[in-house]
């Protein structure tokens, strides 16, 4: 239950950022920082998303931009997905959360860092990832997590945008089931 859930929001990742000095090119440590996370809103009660870098386009061009990925506004599917580019964000769980299921327009990457997770399915398979490094690469297929506990969860997510998952002749949508 949501009122079960511990309020008290982990500490931010810590994200470095390098970068070309403009008076001579020497490559140079532009941002250090902790990135805080924020609550990922309805349906998705005891998570939390932190945004780490976003792009607008593939090939990216931030080679060349002083922009801070981070404060890039995430324009696709369900405020996951930036559309023509890639988002990187990190996500905590609580213990006892489980998210809403949902698909986006994706190929998503997600990476274990600590804590336990269960992917589930649509068709109501279970698979526990348990150990920090454990991989999850999603395909544009209804999903949900759940935290089992007894401590938060934090994953990686590197989101690329890609082309809705074709079954049967029939493009499947971005979509949320409460």
């Amino acid at each position: 239950m949501a009122s079960d859930m511990p309020t008290e929001a982990r500490p931010g990742v810590r994200r470095v950022v390098t970068g070309h000095r403009a008076a001579d090119g020497v490559a140079v440590v532009t941002s250090d920082r902790t990135m805080p996370s924020y609550e990922a809103g309805a349906g998705f009660p005891g998570l939390r998303v932190g945004p780490l870098w976003a792009t607008t386009s593939l090939p990216a061009n931030d080679n060349n931009d002083d922009t801070d990925g981070a404060v890039r506004a995430v324009n696709g599917d369900l405020g996951i997905v930036m559309r023509s580019g890639v988002n990187f964000q990190y996500t905590d769980i609580a213990p006892g959360a489980t998210a809403a299921a949902h698909r986006t327009s994706s190929l998503d990457h997600n990476i274990l860092i600590n804590g336990k997770l269960i992917l589930i399915m649509e068709d109501g398979s279970e698979t526990l990832l348990d150990q920090p490094g454990d991989i999850v690469v999603q395909r544009g297929t209804i999903h949900s997590w759940r935290n089992p506990g007894p401590e938060w969860a934090r994953w990686l997510t590197v989101v690329i945008d890609a082309k809705p998952a074709v079954v049967d002749g029939k493009a499947l949508k971005p979509e949320v089931r409460f």
